[in-house]
């Protein structure tokens, strides 16, 4: 037979104060003490049950640990397991995103960003507490914590989860803050700048700590930046290196020429087309290329080379390409 709740035992409410556990015990061993009742075995196990649950609930300590876990306290090998593995875990906010969109141009040379966003951040009227005068939370009693009592065919099992009046902090206010309405944290506007190094790769991420939402009875969580790159209208990157795409005529294919390209540091250089260049053939400029990401080392610029075929020609350019025909 399992035992009875023992608040319910002293006909006192869950959460209620020591004194008020004092106060019915005292009424209760009045009535069913074995003195007042001689050779009734109903009053005598009453006695011995309410005389039981005041061993437990008068002790704060014992009462914690009741409040926690119930009857499991002390009841074997399961029960100390979770008296050992639950805890009230620290209440940590939201976590927020920011996409942060960058140029080549950026990524090469590093960048300060400034950002306008909104979160929940603690009340400055009640310093985040939610109000004033004090209590113990009525739902979780004061323990932060919500507990279920699970029995199942391999023995009785306790969850326990934070409280989402109080948030976790056991704590309940009888005075409400009005500008927060009691949740302790209010909606604001936040100015920050981001720093972000040369040589960053799309899908990294900056964490930081304590920008994210604000949450009653806990920490502040974080803010993550995610790095995403935008294309460009002459290079693509691979790694540290840039890709370009060289147009060039049959002319500079076949004779060679100098030609002059934009780099990503807003520079030109020229470059130098070999003579019999093939249509797909590749150069590379060294240290031409983006920064690698922690090091002092650039990547190079490789170029791809290919043909351009005009669209129109004249009469006289006609005939000589039908003579280079015969060859």
């Amino acid at each position: 037979m399992s035992k009875r709740d023992y608040y319910e035992v002293l006909g006192v409410k869950r959460g209620a104060s020591i004194n008020e556990i004092k106060k019915a015990y005292r009424r209760l061993a009045k009535e069913l003490h074995p003195d007042v009742n001689p050779d009734n075995k109903v009053a005598e196990e009453s006695f011995k049950e309410v005389s039981e649950a005041y061993e437990h609930l008068s002790d704060e300590t014992k009462k914690s640990k009741y409040d926690q876990f119930g009857h499991n306290v002390g009841s074997g090998r399961q029960s100390r397991y979770y008296e050992q593995s639950v805890r009230r875990q620290p209440v940590v906010g939201e976590t927020m995103s920011l996409l942060l969109k960058l140029t080549l141009e950026e990524i090469y040379s590093g960048v300060k960003k400034r950002y306008k966003y909104k979160r929940n951040d603690k009340c400055d009227i009640c310093a985040g507490v939610g109000g004033t005068d004090t209590q113990d939370c009525p739902t979780c009693g004061g323990n932060g914590l919500i507990i279920n009592q699970v029995n199942t065919p391999f023995g009785n099992f306790t969850q326990a989860f934070p409280c989402n009046v109080c948030g976790g902090s056991g704590t309940s206010y009888k005075i409400e803050c009005k500008t927060c309405k009691g949740s302790a944290v209010k909606l604001v506007e936040e100015n920050i700048e981001v720093d972000i190094p040369s040589g960053v790769q799309e899908g990294m991420t900056f964490v930081m700590s304590g920008k994210g939402h604000a949450v009653k009875g806990g920490e502040c969580g974080d803010l993550h930046i995610n790095i995403m790159e935008l294309s460009h209208k002459q290079f693509i990157r691979s790694g540290s290196d840039l890709r370009m795409n060289l147009k060039l005529s049959y002319s500079q294919l076949v004779l060679g020429d100098k030609v002059d390209i934009d780099t990503i540091d807003g520079g030109k250089i020229r470059i130098t087309i070999p003579e019999y260049s093939d249509v797909g053939g590749n150069l590379k400029v060294q240290s031409k290329g983006l920064k690698a990401y922690g090091k002092d080392v650039r990547g190079d610029i490789i170029i791809t080379l290919g043909i351009s075929i005009p669209k129109e020609i004249n009469e006289t350019m006609k005939d000589l390409l039908i003579k280079l025909k015969k060859y």
